[in-house]
Protein backbone atom coordinates (compact mmCIF):
# COMPACT_ATOMS: atom_id res chain seq x y z
CA UNK A 1 0.00 0.00 0.00
CA UNK A 2 2.83 2.42 -0.25
CA UNK A 3 3.89 3.65 -3.32
CA UNK A 4 6.71 1.95 -3.51
CA UNK A 5 8.79 2.94 -6.17
CA UNK A 6 9.94 0.71 -9.49
CA UNK A 7 13.24 -0.62 -9.29
CA UNK A 8 15.81 1.11 -11.89
CA UNK A 9 15.86 -2.46 -14.06
CA UNK A 10 12.02 -1.94 -14.44
CA UNK A 11 11.79 2.06 -15.06
CA UNK A 12 14.70 1.51 -17.17
CA UNK A 13 12.77 -1.23 -19.36
CA UNK A 14 9.37 -0.64 -19.36
CA UNK A 15 7.99 -3.16 -21.87
CA UNK A 16 5.80 -5.86 -20.50
CA UNK A 17 7.24 -9.19 -21.70
CA UNK A 18 5.33 -12.13 -21.61
CA UNK A 19 7.92 -14.34 -19.96
CA UNK A 20 7.33 -11.57 -17.14
CA UNK A 21 3.86 -13.53 -16.02
CA UNK A 22 6.22 -16.68 -15.21
CA UNK A 23 8.76 -15.23 -13.52
CA UNK A 24 8.43 -16.63 -9.36
CA UNK A 25 7.55 -12.81 -7.71
CA UNK A 26 4.69 -12.10 -10.59
CA UNK A 27 3.32 -15.66 -9.72
CA UNK A 28 3.02 -15.08 -6.08
CA UNK A 29 1.61 -11.69 -6.71
CA UNK A 30 -0.92 -13.40 -8.62
CA UNK A 31 -1.62 -16.10 -6.43
CA UNK A 32 -2.33 -13.73 -3.85
CA UNK A 33 -4.97 -11.78 -5.69
CA UNK A 34 -6.26 -15.33 -6.49
CA UNK A 35 -6.16 -16.52 -3.04
CA UNK A 36 -8.12 -13.59 -1.80
CA UNK A 37 -10.62 -13.43 -4.18
CA UNK A 38 -11.20 -17.37 -3.49
CA UNK A 39 -11.42 -16.82 0.09
CA UNK A 40 -14.15 -14.02 -0.51
CA UNK A 41 -16.07 -16.61 -2.63
CA UNK A 42 -15.61 -19.54 0.24
CA UNK A 43 -17.06 -17.59 2.90
CA UNK A 44 -19.72 -16.86 1.24
CA UNK A 45 -20.42 -20.50 0.18
CA UNK A 46 -20.05 -21.22 3.72
CA UNK A 47 -16.62 -22.35 4.62
CA UNK A 48 -15.23 -19.15 6.92
CA UNK A 49 -12.31 -21.53 8.57
CA UNK A 50 -10.96 -21.82 5.22
CA UNK A 51 -11.83 -18.18 4.08
CA UNK A 52 -9.80 -17.08 7.43
CA UNK A 53 -6.72 -19.48 6.18
CA UNK A 54 -6.65 -17.97 2.86
CA UNK A 55 -7.32 -14.55 3.69
CA UNK A 56 -4.12 -15.10 5.92
CA UNK A 57 -1.89 -16.98 4.15
CA UNK A 58 -2.45 -13.77 1.01
CA UNK A 59 -1.59 -11.30 3.74
CA UNK A 60 1.68 -12.40 5.03
CA UNK A 61 2.86 -13.15 1.29
CA UNK A 62 2.70 -8.77 1.47
CA UNK A 63 6.37 -8.50 1.21
CA UNK A 64 7.00 -12.30 -0.51
CA UNK A 65 7.18 -11.44 -3.94
CA UNK A 66 9.38 -7.98 -3.72
CA UNK A 67 12.39 -9.93 -1.26
CA UNK A 68 11.52 -13.15 -4.04
CA UNK A 69 11.75 -10.23 -7.17
CA UNK A 70 15.27 -8.62 -5.56
CA UNK A 71 17.07 -12.04 -4.64
CA UNK A 72 15.71 -13.63 -8.18
CA UNK A 73 16.94 -10.43 -9.76
CA UNK A 74 13.54 -10.82 -11.35
CA UNK A 75 12.42 -7.54 -10.94
CA UNK A 76 10.42 -6.15 -13.72
CA UNK A 77 7.87 -3.30 -14.65
CA UNK A 78 4.89 -5.61 -14.72
CA UNK A 79 6.10 -7.24 -11.05
CA UNK A 80 5.99 -3.59 -9.71
CA UNK A 81 2.28 -3.05 -10.99
CA UNK A 82 1.40 -6.36 -10.37
CA UNK A 83 2.48 -6.13 -6.55
CA UNK A 84 0.81 -2.94 -5.97
CA UNK A 85 -2.23 -3.85 -7.26
CA UNK A 86 -1.74 -7.36 -5.48
CA UNK A 87 -1.80 -5.16 -2.22
CA UNK A 88 -4.84 -3.07 -3.29
CA UNK A 89 -6.42 -5.62 -4.27
CA UNK A 90 -6.13 -8.00 -1.24
CA UNK A 91 -6.96 -5.17 1.46
CA UNK A 92 -9.58 -3.69 -0.42
CA UNK A 93 -11.46 -7.17 -0.65
CA UNK A 94 -11.66 -8.23 2.80
CA UNK A 95 -12.13 -4.99 4.18
CA UNK A 96 -15.44 -4.92 1.63
CA UNK A 97 -16.10 -8.34 3.07
CA UNK A 98 -15.99 -7.69 6.59
CA UNK A 99 -17.77 -4.62 6.56
CA UNK A 100 -20.65 -6.91 4.75
CA UNK A 101 -20.35 -9.30 7.38
CA UNK A 102 -21.21 -6.55 9.69
CA UNK A 103 -17.58 -5.40 11.78
CA UNK A 104 -16.26 -3.16 9.94
CA UNK A 105 -18.05 0.71 9.73
CA UNK A 106 -18.81 1.24 5.45
CA UNK A 107 -16.82 4.59 5.98
CA UNK A 108 -13.81 2.73 6.58
CA UNK A 109 -13.89 1.46 3.03
CA UNK A 110 -14.75 4.50 1.58
CA UNK A 111 -11.23 6.26 3.30
CA UNK A 112 -8.86 3.01 2.20
CA UNK A 113 -10.80 3.64 -1.06
CA UNK A 114 -10.26 7.53 -1.60
CA UNK A 115 -6.60 7.15 -0.29
CA UNK A 116 -6.01 4.23 -2.65
CA UNK A 117 -7.46 6.18 -5.60
CA UNK A 118 -5.02 9.69 -4.57
CA UNK A 119 -1.86 8.04 -3.99
CA UNK A 120 -2.26 5.93 -7.75
CA UNK A 121 -2.82 9.23 -8.48
CA UNK A 122 0.21 10.64 -7.57
CA UNK A 123 2.02 7.16 -8.48
CA UNK A 124 0.54 7.86 -12.19
CA UNK A 125 1.90 11.42 -12.21
CA UNK A 126 4.99 10.69 -10.22
CA UNK A 127 5.53 7.92 -13.28
CA UNK A 128 5.08 10.62 -16.27
CA UNK A 129 7.45 12.84 -14.84
CA UNK A 130 10.15 10.01 -14.13
CA UNK A 131 9.67 11.27 -10.79
CA UNK A 132 10.97 8.56 -7.50
CA UNK A 133 9.04 8.97 -4.48
CA UNK A 134 10.66 6.66 -1.96
CA UNK A 135 8.30 4.65 0.78
CA UNK A 136 7.86 6.14 4.17
CA UNK A 137 7.62 4.05 7.29
CA UNK A 138 4.28 5.31 7.89
CA UNK A 139 3.03 2.98 5.13
CA UNK A 140 4.72 0.23 5.76
CA UNK A 141 3.51 0.15 9.47
CA UNK A 142 -0.01 1.15 8.56
CA UNK A 143 -0.19 -2.03 6.11
CA UNK A 144 0.74 -4.06 9.05
CA UNK A 145 -2.02 -2.76 11.14
CA UNK A 146 -4.27 -2.86 8.68
CA UNK A 147 -3.76 -6.62 8.02
CA UNK A 148 -3.28 -7.26 12.12
CA UNK A 149 -6.96 -5.87 12.16
CA UNK A 150 -8.48 -7.64 9.31
CA UNK A 151 -7.52 -10.96 10.95
CA UNK A 152 -8.67 -10.19 14.31
CA UNK A 153 -11.98 -8.89 12.47
CA UNK A 154 -12.06 -12.02 10.59
CA UNK A 155 -11.53 -14.42 13.98
CA UNK A 156 -14.03 -12.59 15.94
CA UNK A 157 -16.80 -12.76 13.06
CA UNK A 158 -15.78 -16.52 11.28
CA UNK A 159 -14.48 -18.58 13.96
CA UNK A 160 -16.31 -20.73 16.29
CA UNK A 161 -14.46 -18.14 19.55
CA UNK A 162 -16.67 -17.59 22.41
CA UNK A 163 -18.74 -14.80 22.55
CA UNK A 164 -16.46 -12.87 25.43
CA UNK A 165 -13.51 -13.60 22.65
CA UNK A 166 -15.44 -11.68 20.27
CA UNK A 167 -16.53 -8.89 22.39
CA UNK A 168 -12.45 -8.20 23.36
CA UNK A 169 -11.77 -8.83 19.48
CA UNK A 170 -13.77 -6.74 17.23
CA UNK A 171 -12.60 -3.31 19.49
CA UNK A 172 -9.42 -3.86 19.32
CA UNK A 173 -9.63 -4.49 15.74
CA UNK A 174 -12.04 -1.65 15.36
CA UNK A 175 -9.40 0.86 16.82
CA UNK A 176 -6.63 -0.77 15.28
CA UNK A 177 -7.94 -0.40 11.48
CA UNK A 178 -8.78 3.40 12.64
CA UNK A 179 -5.27 4.07 13.07
CA UNK A 180 -3.72 1.82 10.58
CA UNK A 181 -5.93 4.20 7.76
CA UNK A 182 -5.19 7.54 9.63
CA UNK A 183 -1.14 6.46 9.94
CA UNK A 184 -1.95 5.28 5.53
CA UNK A 185 -3.49 8.77 5.18
CA UNK A 186 -0.77 10.54 6.48
CA UNK A 187 1.90 9.05 4.25
CA UNK A 188 -0.33 9.03 1.55
CA UNK A 189 -0.02 12.86 2.30
CA UNK A 190 3.73 12.77 2.93
CA UNK A 191 3.50 11.14 -0.81
CA UNK A 192 2.19 14.19 -2.20
CA UNK A 193 4.48 16.29 -0.42
CA UNK A 194 7.42 14.65 -1.90
CA UNK A 195 5.91 14.51 -5.32
CA UNK A 196 5.13 18.07 -4.99
CA UNK A 197 8.76 19.12 -3.50
CA UNK A 198 10.39 17.09 -6.37
CA UNK A 199 8.45 18.32 -9.26
CA UNK A 200 9.05 21.91 -7.89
Amino acid sequence: MTPGTAPAQARGAATIRRADLTTVPNLVSLARIVGVAAAVLLYFAGYPRITVILGTLACLTDHLDGYLARRLNQETALGAMLDQAADSFTTAIALAMLVVAGGFPFVFLLIFLGREFWVATVRRYAALGDVEIPSHLFGKLATAIIYWALLLMAVALMLDVSASTAALLRPIALVSMGIGLALSCIAGWRYTLALVGRSA
